[in-house]
C-alpha cells in the first residue's frame, strides 16, 4: 500500500498521554469480546487497536475516532452474558490475589489452547498485559476462556527427528497429503480444523515428520511466520506473527518448567502447520527477515500517517506487533510489513 501525503500531515501531533489510553479502554468494555459478521463471529479488535495506536504515538483523536467507528459494528456486552460474568469473576481474583497469582492459575489451561479464536485470545491477553489495565486484563481473560477451543489434546512434549523448522516446512511443501485449497467465508479455526483432518497430519507435529524440540523456539516460530507473512502478505500468516509476539509476552507469566513450556509450544506448532497449510503452504522469504538494510524506529514514525489513513484495524496491531518484536529481534524485515509513505515536498 502506498500512501502519499503532504508535508504538513507528516508534523508530529502530541501523541495520546497513558490516561487518555484508560479512557478510551474504559469506553472499548462496553463491547463483547466477539460480533456477528453473517453466519461468523468475528473477534473484536478494538483494545488492540487502542493500545496499538497508543504504542505507535498516535493522538488521542486517532483512538476516538476508532472507538466511534468501531463502536457501529461490535456487540454490546450483555451483563448476563458469559464474558461479563466470567469478567466479573476474574476481576474479583485479580482484586484478591493480585495479577501474577491469577496469571499462574489460569494460563496453564488457556495456553493448551492458545489457538482459540485463531490466536485472538491469546493476542488481546498479550496487549492487556502491555497496557497493565486491571478490567482489560479481566475481560482479556474472560474472552479467551468463554470460547476456549483446542485443536486436539496436548500433543507430547518430544517431537521427531528434524533438527531445523526450514527444512520441516520444505518438506511439508511437498507432500501430497498435506495439499489443501484455501478456503472463503470462513474462520481461520475454520481453517485450521480442516488441515488437522488431512491425512497424516499428526505426523508433522509430534511424529517422525516433526521437528525436534531444539528447532521447535519461539526465535523459530517468530523467523518463519515473518517470513511466511512477507512472501505471501497473506491475513492468516499475519495472525501467525502476531499470536508469536503474544506468546513472547505471555508464557513467561505461566511459570511453566521446561517440559510443560515444551508440549505448549508443540501445540502452537500444531495450529501454525494448520493455519500454514490452510493458506496452500506458502513458501518462507527467509531472506527478507534479514535483508534489506537495518530498521529503525524513524521508519514506524513515517508510517504512522499512512496507519492513520488506511483504518486497517489488522494493519495497525501488526505495526506495533512488528515494532516490539524488532526491538527484541532486531531483524530488520519487521519493518517490511509497514506501509510504503511518498513524503512530496
Amino acid at each position: 500500500m502506498i500512501s502519499s501525503i503532504s508535508e504538513a500531515d507528516t508534523m508530529p501531533a502530541t501523541p495520546t498521554t497513558r490516561l487518555e489510553l484508560r479512557q478510551a479502554l474504559d469506553a472499548s468494555l462496553a463491547y463483547a469480546a466477539t460480533y456477528p459478521a453473517g453466519r461468523l463471529r468475528l473477534s473484536n479488535h478494538l483494545p488492540m487497536v487502542l493500545t496499538s495506536l497508543y504504542r505507535l504515538h498516535a493522538p488521542a483523536d486517532a483512538l476516538q475516532t476508532h472507538l466511534q467507528r468501531m463502536a457501529q459494528k461490535l456487540a454490546p456486552l450483555a451483563p448476563d452474558s458469559d464474558d461479563a460474568r466470567l469478567g466479573r469473576d476474574f476481576a474479583g481474583e485479580l482484586e484478591r490475589d493480585g495479577r501474577a497469582a491469577v496469571l499462574a492459575r489460569h494460563l496453564p489451561s488457556l495456553l493448551a489452547a492458545s489457538e482459540t479464536a485463531g490466536f485472538h485470545g491469546l493476542i488481546r491477553l498479550a496487549f492487556a498485559l502491555d497496557t497493565d489495565h486491571t478490567a482489560e486484563l479481566a475481560q482479556a481473560l474472560a474472552g479467551w476462556k468463554a470460547c476456549l477451543e483446542a485443536l486436539g489434546p496436548p500433543p507430547p512434549a518430544t517431537g521427531g527427528p528434524n533438527e531445523k523448522l526450514a527444512d520441516v516446512l520444505q518438506a511439508a511443501s511437498e507432500a501430497p497429503t498435506l495439499a489443501s485449497a484455501p478456503q472463503h467465508h470462513t474462520t481461520i479455526v475454520e481453517d485450521m480444523r480442516r488441515s488437522t483432518a488431512l491425512p497424516g497430519f499428526d505426523d508433522w507435529v509430534s511424529g517422525p515428520r516433526a521437528p525436534a524440540d531444539a528447532a521447535l523456539t519461539l526465535d523459530a516460530l517468530a523467523e518463519a511466520s515473518l517470513a511466511v507473512y512477507l512472501a505471501s502478505r497473506d491475513f492468516t500468516a499475519l495472525h501467525l506473527v502476531t499470536g508469536c509476539h503474544a506468546l513472547r509476552l505471555v508464557l513467561p507469566h505461566a511459570r511453566l518448567d521446561a517440559a510443560r513450556s515444551q508440549i505448549v509450544l508443540r501445540g502452537v506448532w500444531r495450529a501454525w502447520l494448520a493455519a500454514w497449510i490452510s493458506i496452500g503452504r506458502p513458501a518462507p522469504d527467509w531472506l527478507a527477515v534479514y535483508l534489506g538494510g537495518p530498521a529503525s524506529e524513524s521508519d514506524w514514525q513515517a508510517a504512522l500517517p499512512a496507519l492513520l489513513a488506511a483504518a486497517n484495524d489488522h494493519g495497525i496491531k501488526l505495526a506495533w506487533t512488528a515494532l516490539d518484536e524488532w526491538r527484541h529481534r532486531g531483524w530488520p524485515g519487521y519493518a517490511r510489513v509497514l506501509p510504503t509513505v511518498q513524503v512530496q515536498s
